[in-house]
């Protein structure tokens, strides 16, 4: 389960550990109410369960976009708080399975701003450690503020974890910022609809490939009272090749074991196909350039 290489191999010993990820893929409620809102979190709860016994020893688990409100017509009614109780339920869980989860509630207020739809990572001790706003909340049919960074934070096994958010991943400037940024392994949680399963698979693997990262997608299934959602689930090497992928339309599970220290190496180490590096050094293969190339500035956006 790793890329192809380039033509210069990476060179001596260095370590990695197995990271044991499980994606699901399920239709949530279309929630009304709060009491809802519980439902899809004792769905959520099932799934954590049915992960253990399936997959003892996994390290993270990842839920879809919408997974504790949907995406029905009282969505923004059913806002949640950081340190409410319904998050505190998936807290519990996560430190009683010792493993990181991440979810994605409709949050109340974030520093001031209201309504926003909102990634959260919690550690295998109850904590949420990363709170990630939808950068490009899809218009015009999310009414959310958009958000305004994409942080990284340190997971299990030297992973280092960002997580964007369904049309986040149309845009190619959020993958790059959380790559930038460090990121080894990139969630997509995403409610993602028919009929653009083509355009999915699409930004999923050039998101991979162009910013030499794991990516990880969990997409919603089913019908709810606007769209039908396809599913495919997948989680993807750094070349952009499909480790496993979950069926079209159907409630699913998938597991793959990632190495993100092998990510952090080809980023140190590579000569051919460094993208991270080589935009920030043009053409240091020129002897003008010294080996070290020119600046990334030329990327300025025009105004």
């Amino acid at each position: 389960m790793m890329n192809i290489g380039s033509t210069h191999a990476l060179n001596g010993k260095f370590e990695v550990e197995a990271l044991s990820v499980v994606a699901i893929q399920i239709l949530p409620i279309s929630a009304q109410t709060m009491d809802d809102v519980e439902k899809n979190i004792d769905q959520l709860i099932a799934w954590m369960d049915r992960a253990a016994a399936g997959f003892p020893g996994f390290d993270l688990f990842f839920s879809p976009e919408c997974a504790l409100n949907g995406f029905g017509p009282a969505w923004s009614k059913t806002c949640v708080d950081l340190d409410g109780s319904q998050l505190q339920r998936l807290k519990d869980k996560c430190k009683e399975l010792k493993v990181f989860g991440v979810f994605n509630p409709l949050v109340k207020e974030i520093e001031g701003k209201k309504a926003c739809n909102t990634a959260i990572i919690i550690n295998d001790e109850g904590e949420i450690v990363l709170k990630y706003v939808k950068t490009n909340p899809w218009i015009p049919g999310e009414g959310t503020y958009p958000g305004w960074s994409c942080s990284v934070v340190d997971g299990p096994k030297g992973s280092k974890l960002a997580v964007i958010i369904c049309a986040d991943g149309d845009y190619p400037e959020i993958w790059r910022e959380a790559a930038v940024n460090g990121a080894n392994v990139i969630i997509r949680v995403s409610h993602y609809m028919a009929p653009w399963d083509n355009a999915w698979e699409i930004t999923n693997k050039a998101g991979a490939y162009c910013n030499q990262t794991y990516v990880v997608g969990a997409n919603s299934v089913g019908i709810d009272e606007a769209y039908s959602y396809f599913g495919r689930s997948m989680i993807l090497n750094p070349d952009g090749t499909i480790i496993c992928e979950a069926p079209l339309g159907q409630s699913w599970m998938i597991k793959a074991d990632l190495y993100p220290q092998i990510i952090d190496k080809m980023r140190e180490e590579g000569v051919t196909n460094n993208f991270l590096w080589t935009y920030k050094n043009r053409g240091a293969a020129h002897p003008d350039f010294a080996g070290k190339g020119a600046d990334a500035t030329i990327y300025k956006a025009k105004k």
